[in-house]
């Protein structure tokens, strides 16, 4: 079981690099020298951070792993997407939490967090967003070439760090929870929780 968790953080030491070359370009120190080039890097990185995010609670079941990427391999739409997910790992989604507090030797509490962290319709708009972006337009179309992504660069970032910076997860044949810490810098830690109550935390996979 360590290994598989090892494997979930490994999955989330790639989305923290996706995010901070977004971070990168946006704050202009990695630059193209092209405002489009510019946006299509941010935005590539954003799409292949979520990619890693709806797969990482199945990385550590290869089987699974690879009869849901059979069915994403050739799909561009997030809702049905995330559907292949789902099917395989209900609980796939993180559930982001508030900092520990320890309430007895060995037990912490986690309380969750109720709003500002990526959530699966923002998900949704950020994935079909970021292939709006990388797809060129036909010079042709009608209308306002303008894309709508909701939010600015780095509001989205926010919210995928907020998501992940301390979040439970439950992963396909694992009893109890996974809960994990994103740090800003730093190894990813995992730890094995109980599924009821305060979480029984163990020590962190290094």
């Amino acid at each position: 079981m360590a290994d598989d968790i090892q494997i979930y953080c490994n999955c989330m030491e790639r989305v923290r690099r996706h995010v901070h070359i977004a971070d990168q370009v946006f704050a202009g120190k990695i630059d193209t020298h092209d405002r489009n080039l510019n946006a299509e890097l941010i935005f590539l990185h954003f799409r292949k951070a979520l990619e890693e995010l709806a797969f990482a609670s199945l990385s550590a079941n290869r089987e699974k792993y690879s009869a849901a990427r059979a069915g994403f391999a050739t799909e561009w739409n997030a809702r049905r997407m995330l559907g292949f997910v789902e099917k395989v790992n209900p609980n796939f989604y993180p559930i982001p939490l508030k900092p520990p507090q320890e309430t007895a030797p060995g037990h912490k509490f986690f309380d969750r967090i109720s709003d500002g962290f990526l959530t699966k319709d923002d998900f949704v708009t950020l994935y079909d967003g970021s292939a709006e972006v990388l797809h060129c337009r036909n010079p042709y179309a009608p209308g306002d070439p303008t894309i709508n992504v909701k939010y600015t660069v780095d509001e989205w970032s926010r919210r995928i760090k907020f998501l992940l910076s301390w979040h439970f997860v439950q992963i396909v044949d694992v009893q109890g929870l996974w809960v994990i810490q994103v740090p800003d810098e730093g190894p990813v830690r995992g730890f094995f929780g109980a599924a009821d109550g305060p979480f029984a935390v163990e020590s962190p996979v290094s």
